[in-house]
């Protein structure tokens, strides 16, 4: 495959895009790569460009058109633009239908589109990479765009010059190169008509505010957004190393120090607050979230702070523990259970199982964790209940006495609003074992016992799922 380009303006786009394909991050020798190719100036250019410097590297590449069908008549010129542009420089050619309904937030919701077709083409197609024809100029508007919305540091990063399967090489050119490019190159490309409908938020920061801005401010507006933008990204990299860093001293089973997080200076303690929900699956956390569980971390009480999900975070003693749903605390609940029988609560994320009778051996533990419970068969009280603490609920523990389920609760630093989802085991109306905390001397293991029933709590594993359709 051969580009035909030529001229002083041709030359300089393309030793800026040779620097690009020449860093650590551009992609391996050998490698297929996709160009994402609208027919417009920029992935014009991009694909023209890959052309000519392909083969020093050894790459094959794929000429990629997403299809949004958005403007009848012109969307199906480009798609033909794009295919003759593909069999001229002898490179392959894929396309991918990615309707988008007119409406509101038509742009976000056309790249969201975009994007995941163009991920499902080098899926099919085992493509490396995905490249992006951006330019410096989209880079300036990305940036200036996220700061009048209240972007922080993360934002202003703007876009990635590599993010995951996307590779943008013209991010340090100017659009008038890419124009002065395609002139040399005795090159055409479509003019997408939308770009100048003002009703669009971009169309207007492109076409009125950055003009003015650099007609009254400064000249220079676009290399220098684009400068700040690095800058902040290589910023940003340092401090989300350190973030999960202390995240991983923060974390536990437990959920979030919270006393850790007060010790942080605020900058690195939201850092580590949207690490730790973001790693827990929580999307779409913005900058109110992060702050809520800040205040709340630095509060001397507990609380509950709402996060999407639904889900909540809640802070029990110095912990702040990740629920989801919109339900602040754990629901009650009570099932019959018998030796040989397991009882499941999803929710809470444990199971307790009662074994068969089986023959006492001299290994049995006398003195068993609070996980793990003996009792004499023959002497097991029935009816068996497994059910939620509740009031006025009392536990004779060897030892030690009678006590209220609360106040054993409140010692063990349950947090108030897991309580309810503890399980209680009660054997003829009174408790016998409050699970993973405490046992009653009931039916406790005596010389002359013959048999004894195991008693387990334990956290639910993945095979437990296709037995919970009788859970509560």
């Amino acid at each position: 495959m051969t580009a035909a380009v030529r001229g002083p303006t041709a030359a300089r786009l393309l030793r800026t895009l040779r620097i690009a394909c020449a860093a650590p991050t551009a992609p391996p020798p050998d490698a297929h790569l996709l160009v994402a190719v609208s027919g417009g100036p920029d992935s014009t250019a991009l694909l023209a460009g890959l052309v000519a410097v392909a083969p020093e590297h050894r790459w094959r590449l794929t000429a990629a058109h997403v299809a949004h069908g958005l403007r009848p008549g012109e969307s199906e010129a480009e798609r033909e633009r794009v295919r003759m542009l593909a069999a001229r420089f002898g490179v392959g050619y894929a396309e991918h239908p990615a309707p988008v309904v007119a409406g509101s937030n038509l742009e976000a919701r056309a790249r969201r589109q975009r994007y995941q077709a163009l991920g499902l083409l080098a899926a099919s197609s085992g493509a490396a990479r995905v490249a992006l024809g951006h330019t410096a100029d989209d880079q300036a508007e990305t940036v200036l765009f996220r700061l009048l919305r209240g972007a922080g540091r993360g934002g202003l990063g703007a876009m990635r010059p590599v993010r995951g399967l996307f590779w943008r090489p013209l991010l340090e050119v100017r659009r008038a190169d890419v124009d002065r490019f395609l002139a040399d190159s005795g090159l055409s490309a479509a003019i997408d008509h939308s770009n100048a409908d003002l009703r669009h938020a971009r169309n207007r920061l492109r076409r009125l505010l950055l003009p003015l801005l650099e007609r009254e401010w400064n000249p220079a507006l676009v290399p220098s957004l684009v400068s700040l933008a690095a800058r902040l990204r290589d910023e940003d990299e340092e401090l989300e190393a350190l973030a999960r860093e202390h995240l991983k001293r923060l974390a536990g089973a437990k959920g979030l120090a919270a006393s850790g997080l007060r010790v942080l200076r605020d900058g690195l303690a939201r850092r580590v607050i949207r690490a730790w929900l973001e790693g827990n699956r929580v999307s779409c956390v913005t900058s109110v979230h992060v702050e809520g569980v800040l205040r709340l971390a630095r509060g001397a009480t507990g609380g509950v702070v709402a996060v999407p999900g639904p889900a909540h975070v809640l802070r029990a003693g110095e912990a702040l523990i990740l629920r989801t749903g919109t339900s602040t605390a754990a629901a009650g609940f009570a099932a019959a259970i018998a030796p040989g029988a397991t009882v499941f609560h999803p929710s809470a994320g444990w199971r307790l199982s009662l074994g068969a009778p089986r023959p006492r051996r001299a290994t049995d533990p006398s003195v068993p964790d609070a996980r793990y419970a003996v009792f004499d068969a023959a002497a097991v009280p029935s009816p068996l209940r497994l059910r939620s603490p509740r009031p006025g609920d009392r536990i004779r523990i060897p030892g030690v006495g009678t006590r209220k389920v609360q106040d054993v609760l409140v010692d063990a630093r349950v947090p108030r609003l897991d309580r309810p989802a503890v399980p209680v085991l009660e054997g003829g109306g009174a408790v016998i074992w409050i699970a993973g905390v405490a046992r009653a001397g009931v039916a406790m293991v005596q010389a002359a016992t013959r048999e004894v029933v195991d008693a387990v709590v334990e956290p639910l594993v993945a095979h437990d799922v296709a037995r919970l359709e009788g859970a509560w």
